[in-house]
């Protein structure tokens, strides 16, 4: 026990103390979070012990938590320089830029970690992760388009480049409106085998809808599709609608708008039995390529020909799945995906989407500090918690001379009580980085007069 007196001693003694508290959350357990009630007692404990790894990564996750994205980066870039293969601190170095709005950056540090063949699990994680991040960086460039219109209309579009708005259902049975997305991404993707042709991503087309808002009826207006292009850099827009009628009947009309003037360059349209869906599709993809004057090797017409399944019933899951995605409902999306994949075990693209779903999904409902934990559980450096002499060196360089010091290694010294440490925090009036050196394996006792 050590004895104290004086005003000065008590101040002395409660400036270190808050710093020995920081060392000690340093040694508290990963899962132990912190918050930015901590980040004080951390910042003192880091001033006493700037090159401590452990407590700059406990000061990066509470500066994360306080929304202080430029020093988590400088707090976890400091764990890393000191462990550079922690990949906890690798998490967050990650995150901040993702909160700084550094996607690329962002995106680099979480490929490094997936390109180190971490375990399966934590590969899932690491892969939705980066499908979020590529939301993020779609929503941000819409954006930035939308605010900087005025001069996108004035710079002309890339040629030959193409996008794919999502198609407008014009029937009654609410069993085919999926098909909006469905037939859009069929589209797209006849259209990619095109070598002449460059093509918008169907992500980058969704994003820009979603900013702007559009309705269904307003993704067929001819201006609104010569907008779009131009915001997504198009030169040309592929707009289309379908319906469904008596005798199963389906009908698909299509058109492409060209970016700078709004007007139809090209259409196509075929109708038939709704059996014969991927027919009518192929027909009027062929047409509008026809009416475009693009004229096609052989390979890519057998190539635009290719269905990615044959089951109809496989497909309309799959378009369930793709606007389930689309409105980023991404466990409804994987179980829409997932029964496409087992109703056609064929249907490779319906598996694709179905793993990269779940990825997804595990990776949006699993909390930063979690998402650190279980990165960081596959291989990464251990934040080691400060020893015993460590925090009596701190102690014993603030003592006046002539009072006790604390000797570590003294059988003399007392053990912890046998108490819950809440209680005795409880007792002890305190709260935050307070409760983790009570629950460790030191208690510092302080009697004052």
């Amino acid at each position: 026990m050590l004895a104290l007196r004086g005003t000065e001693a008590r101040a002395r003694v409660a400036a270190v103390l808050a710093s020995c508290l920081a060392l000690a959350c340093a040694g508290a357990a990963k899962s132990g979070g912190v918050s930015p009630a901590d980040i004080a007692a951390l910042e003192a404990g880091l001033a006493q012990h700037p090159d401590d790894p452990a407590v700059n990564l406990r000061l990066a996750k509470a500066y994360y938590a306080a929304g202080r994205f430029a020093d988590t980066r400088q707090a976890a870039g400091t764990t890393l320089r000191l462990q550079p293969k922690n990949d906890q601190a690798q998490v967050y170095v990650g995150l901040s830029y993702e909160g700084l709005a550094q996607f690329d950056s962002a995106r680099g540090v979480y490929s490094a970690l997936l390109a180190s063949q971490p375990r399966k699990a934590v590969q899932r994680l690491l892969s939705g992760r980066l499908a979020m991040l590529t939301r993020q960086e779609l929503r941000s460039a819409a954006q930035q388009a939308i605010a900087r219109e005025s001069l996108l209309t004035e710079t002309p579009p890339d040629p030959n480049t193409v996008a794919v708005m999502p198609f407008h259902y014009t029937g009654s049975d609410s069993a085919f409106r999926p098909l909006e997305h469905g037939l859009a991404a069929l589209v797209l993707t006849d259209l990619s085998r095109v070598g002449q042709l460059k093509i918008v991503e169907r992500a980058r087309v969704q994003a820009l809808l979603d900013e702007l808002q559009l309705a269904a009826s307003g993704r067929v207006d001819a201006a609104t599709g010569a907008r779009s292009g131009r915001l997504v850099r198009a030169s040309e827009v592929v707009q289309g609608q379908f319906s469904t009628g008596p005798a199963s009947q389906f009908r698909i009309d299509a058109t492409v708008v060209r970016a700078t003037d709004a007007q139809v360059a090209a259409s196509g349209s075929n109708v038939d039995q709704v059996q014969a869906l991927f027919d009518i599709e192929k027909a009027v993809v062929f047409q509008l390529l026809a009416n475009l004057g693009i004229t096609l090797t052989p390979a890519e017409r057998v190539a635009i020909s290719e269905r990615p399944t044959r089951d109809i019933q496989a497909f309309l899951l799959y378009s369930r799945g793709l606007e389930a995605a689309d409105r980023g409902d991404f466990a409804a999306a994987a179980a829409s995906f997932g029964a496409a994949a087992r109703r056609d075990p064929g249907f490779g693209a319906a598996a694709q989407q179905a793993a990269a779903s779940q990825a997804a999904q595990a990776a949006s409902t699993m909390a930063p500090a979690d998402l650190a934990a279980t990165v960081g559980g596959a291989g990464a450096a251990v934040e080691t918690p400060p020893s015993q002499g460590a925090l009596a060196t701190a102690i014993n360089a603030a003592v006046p001379s002539g009072a006790a010091a604390l000797d570590p290694g003294s059988s003399s010294t007392p053990p912890p009580p046998a108490t819950d440490p809440n209680r005795i925090c409880e007792g002890a009036t305190c709260d935050g980085p307070a409760r983790a050196i009570l629950a460790g394996t030191i208690i510092i006792i302080f009697k004052l007069p």
